[in-house]
């Protein structure tokens, strides 16, 4: 199937998701998270879910992975539509964030952070296949986004679904996951 093709089916099966369920999954995906080694992490880059569209939940890892590593920062983007960039900014207690016309909650400024300063990325993504290629909302933020790391920056794919074979329309500038956790396992494609 076309990477459209799969946006379409799996919004709408994770928008048939109840809030149990949901919940459900959140856990697992906190469960495989806690068991990655996060050593020597400094930088980890975090997106919040938008209400409303049944995005796997990252807060519950922060506020675990704060308490393990106080020291850590986490950082959040603001997405330029005009050029479908991302601008990434320190998310600490100073931060103001607002949601965007697009129900995006965004920081509005704050301390900015370089891509290659990021040791860890958790990417939303709809479905990935078996060689670690994602589908998202299709606008090409991330794989933006990805491409301007550092080489060594690890990125880790949260979705509720299993992977699907194959994704039809791969281009040459789609970045591919390193990992990738469903509910019931985590994937490796490095």
């Amino acid at each position: 199937m076309t990477k459209n093709e799969l946006r379409i089916l799996y919004k709408e099966k994770r928008q048939l998701l109840n809030d149990t369920v949901c919940r459900s999954y959140d856990e697992a995906l906190l469960g495989d998270l806690q068991k990655m080694d996060w050593s020597g992490v400094n930088y980890v880059h975090i997106y919040l879910p938008m209400d409303g569209a049944k995005e796997p939940d990252t807060l519950g890892f922060k506020k675990w992975l704060e308490k393990l590593l106080p020291q850590v920062h986490f950082v959040i983007s603001r997405s330029d539509f005009r050029n479908h960039e991302m601008i990434h900014y320190l998310w600490d207690e100073h931060t103001v964030l607002e949601v965007n016309k697009w129900g995006i909650l965004e920081p509005i400024g704050g301390c900015l952070v370089e891509e290659n300063a990021l040791d860890v990325v958790l990417v939303p993504l709809l479905v990935m296949d078996q060689e670690g290629n994602r589908v998202g909302y299709g606008k090409g933020f991330y794989d933006r986004f990805l491409a301007k790391c550092s080489p060594t920056v690890r990125t880790i794919g949260l979705t509720y679904f299993e992977p699907v074979e194959r994704i039809s329309d791969v281009g040459e500038w789609d970045v591919r996951l390193q990992y990738c956790i469903s509910p019931t396992r985590t994937y490796r494609f490095i």
